[in-house]
């Protein structure tokens, strides 16, 4: 039995089994892909991975500061080999069950390892979001782009507006054909680097962008100057843009689902159902917390009766630290002063 299982071989996980392996702690590291941090394995070739926030302190026996993937992924296995971690890849975990102190962890070839304790570092890269449209099981759909240098000559649309997609559009159009689609106006939320470089290539016409777009569906069209239809929603009507190859890079999300099924009035997508309700006015609760002449925290009023009912959440992202607070409390504040996000 070892003392400890870590499920995951990301940055997180890799460090909790660093750690162990430092303090001669008995562990395991158990990893469902090929190799270590499989989200790094999977960047484009040559990415500069960032070290944000940098105010943070490293407290983990590995080493990790900005660079190019490839150096990055070499010094965190020099690490692992160095420290005696006990990783074991192609190692996916299906079944836990038991309890502290006793736990049993079942694998997908049917081996079974036992615990005293557990670490869950699985992250999200197993689980990317989909596209949610009509044609998305396609092979010409792919959620991760590992080389850009491997297309050649071809019309390729990135669907997303964040870092990995403009980062991803800007590598392919090298040798492509490419179109961005972004479904707000603007590109908000991206390092100042990538926004730069988004803006000169839609300005210099090295690829093009489809603002305040979404998916609609996707077909394939034989015989056609492109083997794939993707047809977008855009302010001017639905679009049809040929090509090759379309790569999903969207955030993950949370998720609603009705536990009932949906009725007259909802809009559903597949298993995804949601309905609007009457509500207090935006940001009601942040001007009145926000009041001078509000001593302590209070509440807003009672907004109107709205539709009751069982919501599942599906959380899509994980996180290492959650704020939670009144309005006004200074989350955002605090948030953008220790990182580069901008809430």
């Amino acid at each position: 039995m070892f003392r400890i299982a870590i499920v995951g071989a990301g940055p997180g996980g890799m460090s909790a089994a660093a750690r162990a392996a430092e303090l001669g702690v008995s562990h395991v590291l158990l990893e469902q892909s090929a190799a270590h941090a499989n989200t790094i394995q999977r960047y484009q070739k040559g990415k500069h991975v960032m070290a944000e926030p940098n105010v943070l302190p490293l407290r983990s026996p590995l080493p990790f500061a900005a660079g190019v993937r490839e150096h990055i992924l070499e010094e965190w296995g020099a690490g692992l080999d160095r420290l005696g971690v006990n990783l074991r890849c192609q190692s996916e975990v299906t079944r836990i069950e038991g309890e502290r102190g006793d736990f049993k962890l079942t694998l997908k070839s049917g081996e079974s390892l036992r615990a005293e304790h557990v670490i869950f570092s699985i992250g999200v890269q197993g689980n990317p979001r989909r596209l949610g449209v009509p044609g998305d099981d396609l092979p010409c759909v792919q959620y991760t782009l590992d080389d850009p240098d491997d297309y050649q000559g071809e019309t390729i649309v990135v669907v997303g507006a964040g870092d990995a997609a403009i980062e991803n559009a800007i590598a392919l159009a090298r040798a492509n054909r490419v179109f961005i689609v972004n479904r707000a106006e603007e590109f908000a939320r991206v390092k100042d680097g990538n926004l730069s470089l988004i803006l000169k290539a839609i300005e210099d016409e090295t690829l093009g962008c489809f603002y305040k777009s979404s998916c609609v569906s996707i077909t394939a069209t034989a015989g056609a100057e492109a083997p794939y239809l993707l047809t977008l929603a855009t302010p001017e009507g639905d679009t049809a843009v040929p090509c090759h190859r379309i790569i999903a890079r969207i955030v993950p999300s949370t998720a609603t689902r009705s536990s009932r099924p949906a009725s007259t009035g909802s809009a559903s997508t597949g298993s995804i159902s949601a309905r609007s309700a009457p509500r207090t006015p935006a940001g009601a609760g942040a001007a009145v917390a926000a009041a001078k002449d509000i001593v302590g925290a209070g509440f807003y009023g009672n907004g109107v009766p709205g539709w009751k009912g069982d919501i599942i959440l599906e959380l899509k992202s994980v996180a290492d630290i959650a704020l939670v607070g009144y309005p006004s409390a200074g989350k955002s504040s605090l948030i953008a002063a220790i990182s580069s996000a901008r809430p």
